[in-house]
C-alpha cells in the first residue's frame, strides 16, 4: 500500500547498476485524502533524509505504488513511455509572505498522461532570480520539461536537489484502489469531508471561473500557470468588484473584461472600473436615507 518514488536506472532493468534502489520518498496510499479539487487523491510523501534526489538523477526516478510497482516513469528516453507535462510554478507560498512558505525552493509540477497522476516537488539550490527569469520568459517546452531541468538547469546548477512533495491520482483512476485499501472507518472519514465541502462549493461561481479561463485560452494567452493565474484572479476579482459573480447576468461585461486584460492588463480594469464601477458614496447615501426613514417609521 506504499506509494513511493524511487531511483533506479532503465525503469529498473538494467543489469549493470550498482547497489539497491533508492527511496527518496514514501508514504500510505489510505493515509491519503480528496485534494481541494475533489476529484484528486493526495498522498502526502515522506522525505527520505539519508537519501536526496538531486536534479541532475530526475530523469531516474519512478513512481511506485504496492512495494515497487511503476506507475509512472520520469525517463524521457524509455521507448512507449507516457508523456509527461510540466510547469514551472515558482513561489506558491502565502501571498503575504515576500518569500512564500517554502523560501527560495521553485515549485515545479508534473502530469503524466493521460493525465491520472501528478507529481509536485520543490527544487532546492536553483537561485530564485534564475527561476523568476525562467518564468517570465515563458519560453521553456512543457512537453520537453525532464530535459530542461535535467539536461539545461541541473548542468547550471549542479548542486540543485529535488524534494518529492505528494502524488495525486485522479480519483477515476484508482476508483476501486479506494474501495478496497481504504478502512471502512477512514473511507467513511474521508467520503463526509468530500461531501461537506462539495455542498460548500457554488457551482455557478465555478462555471464562471472555467469560462473565463477557457475564453482566456482560447483568444491565445498560453502563458505558462505561473503567469496565467494571477491574470485569470485579476479579471475574476474586477468581475466580482462589478457585483458579477455568475454567468448569465452580464455575459458583454466579461469578455470586455477579458479583451481589456488582454490589451491593457490591470490598468485598464481599473479605468473601467473608474468609470463605471458602483459609487459607494452613493450607497451610502441610499444606506442613510432609508435607515432615516426606518427612524421616521418607528417614531
Amino acid at each position: 500500500r506504499k506509494v513511493e518514488v524511487i531511483r533506479s536506472l532503465n525503469n529498473g532493468g538494467d543489469e549493470d547498476e550498482d547497489g539497491d534502489i533508492v527511496v527518496y520518498a514514501s508514504g500510505m496510499f489510505e493515509d491519503g485524502q480528496y485534494a481541494r479539487n475533489t476529484n484528486l487523491w493526495d498522498v502526502t510523501l515522506e522525505q527520505n533524509s539519508s537519501n536526496i534526489c538531486r536534479l541532475a538523477d530526475l530523469r531516474d526516478c519512478h513512481i511506485c505504488v504496492g512495494g515497487g510497482f511503476p506507475v509512472a516513469s520520469l525517463d524521457d528516453t524509455l521507448p512507449n513511455n507516457a508523456s509527461v507535462q510540466g510547469w514551472i510554478n515558482g513561489d506558491e507560498g502565502d501571498e503575504s509572505d515576500e518569500r512564500g512558505a517554502n523560501g527560495d525552493a521553485c515549485s515545479v509540477s508534473f502530469c503524466f498522461c493521460p493525465y491520472s497522476t501528478w507529481l509536485p516537488f520543490l527544487i532546492h539550490g536553483w537561485p530564485r532570480e534564475a527561476w523568476e527569469a525562467v518564468i517570465q520568459s515563458d519560453t521553456y517546452d512543457t512537453r520537453d520539461i525532464i530535459h530542461f531541468l535535467v539536461d539545461v538547469i541541473a548542468a547550471q546548477y549542479p548542486e540543485a536537489t529535488v524534494e518529492f512533495k505528494t502524488v495525486t491520482f485522479v480519483t477515476g483512476s484508482i476508483h476501486g484502489a479506494l474501495k478496497r485499501l481504504l478502512p471502512p472507518k477512514r473511507k467513511e472519514e474521508v467520503q463526509a469531508d468530500r461531501d461537506r465541502r462539495n455542498a460548500q462549493k457554488d457551482p455557478e461561481r465555478d462555471a464562471l471561473y472555467d469560462f473565463v479561463a477557457r475564453t482566456m485560452r482560447e483568444r491565445g494567452n498560453e502563458a505558462n500557470a505561473a503567469l496565467f493565474l494571477p491574470q485569470l484572479y485579476s479579471i475574476l476579482g474586477f468581475l466580482a468588484a462589478m457585483g458579477l459573480d455568475r454567468l448569465g447576468v452580464n455575459d458583454e461585461l466579461i469578455i470586455v473584461a477579458i479583451t481589456t486584460h488582454e490589451q491593457l492588463g490591470d490598468e485598464g480594469l481599473r479605468e473601467i472600473f473608474n468609470q463605471f464601477g458602483p459609487d459607494e458614496d452613493a450607497d451610502s447615501e441610499d444606506d442613510e436615507q432609508h435607515d432615516e426613514a426606518d427612524n421616521e417609521d418607528e417614531a
